[in-house]
């Protein structure tokens, strides 16, 4: 399957998620979808290109100064081309990572920043996301930092939220 299709289903699937929860009456629950460009740093950034990202988002407001985070969110990066040893033939390396994280936002106007920490297949480890942002709206306009076991990489986020909080 191609990059292409496989990002076309996963977004697929992300916003239907997204639909489903934003479905119930809760007004302190606002789900919405979101896509990244991902930008490798450290040992990363030798071996991997930039990414992109696809994120189904939940917020849970706890007041007007506290909400909760939660993602779910499929990152992928294009790595350096290797040589097959069978066929001589140079071969696409690809890492795919899922991430479902956890965290806080503290709300400052329409500026927050947050910290999420969840786990992240593709690289098999536990790691975190602290974040800066910018709210208005229903669009949602983000700077990160995931570092997860030895990966680590930069990330520019545009979301939009279906429901009003």
């Amino acid at each position: 399957m191609s990059l292409f299709a496989k990002a076309i289903s996963v977004a697929f699937l992300l916003s239907f998620i997204t639909f489903l929860v934003q479905a119930q009456d809760d007004k302190k629950l606002v789900s919405g979808n979101s896509i990244s460009i991902g930008i490798p740093i450290g040992d990363m950034e030798s071996s991997y290109d930039f990414g992109f990202g696809i994120y189904a988002n939940f917020d849970y407001k706890f007041n007007k100064f506290l909400t909760g985070r939660f993602d779910l969110g499929w990152n992928s990066f294009d790595g350096d081309d290797i040589i097959d040893q069978d066929t001589g033939l140079p071969e696409d390396v690809q890492m795919n990572v899922w991430e479902f994280t956890g965290g806080l936002r503290a709300n400052l106007s329409v500026f927050y920043v947050e910290a999420r920490g969840g786990y992240f297949t593709g690289v098999s480890a536990w790691g975190i996301v602290p974040a800066i942002g910018l709210r208005i709206g229903k669009l949602d306009i983000q700077g990160n930092m995931t570092v997860a076991g030895d990966s680590q990489w930069g990330g520019i986020r545009l979301g939009y939220y279906w429901g009003n909080q």
